[in-house]
């Protein structure tokens, strides 16, 4: 059995805002299994759903493999609908048509709904590191071995 049959990359999105629009920040995490990623971004004034749109933005372009089974979740109804459900967004269009075209290039990506603040692990984890963001001002990459 091939080794990528088996592995499969999962990332988190979430975004951050403090007061809507206000100072905004991204936290990501990804895993493919061997090594954990964490990115904390910080973006400026920014809207609570650019900040959402954003995080997934920022995953897709930092993931490499295309060919493996991705599994991207979001605690954003918001970006899912825009994203994946036809609904029409009446602000941030080029955003959502700049993902749209990312997305293409990940045949075997699954955008899933997870509840915020729901004890996920995962998405824990990606609302600190966006809040980080804002409250620092900064922006942060690190990386964990898992095995």
């Amino acid at each position: 059995m091939n080794e990528n049959t088996q592995r499969r990359i999962t990332v988190y999105t979430d975004g951050a805002c403090t007061g809507n629009p206000g100072p905004a920040g991204v936290g990501i995490v990804l895993s493919n299994g061997k090594v954990r990623r964490f990115i904390s971004e910080y973006l400026g004034h920014a809207t609570n759903n650019i900040a959402e749109l954003t995080a997934i933005k920022r995953a897709l372009e930092v993931i490499k493999s295309r060919d493996l089974p991705i599994d991207l979740y979001t605690d954003s109804s918001y970006s899912i609908g825009v994203l994946t459900m036809g609904w029409k967004a009446k602000a941030n269009q080029e955003l959502i048509a700049g993902i749209k075209i990312q997305l293409l290039a990940y045949p075997r990506l699954k955008i899933h709904k997870v509840e915020g603040h729901a004890g996920v692990p995962g998405n824990e984890k990606a609302d600190e590191l966006a809040r980080k963001a804002v409250e620092s001002q900064s922006s942060t990459s690190e990386y964990e071995n898992l095995t």
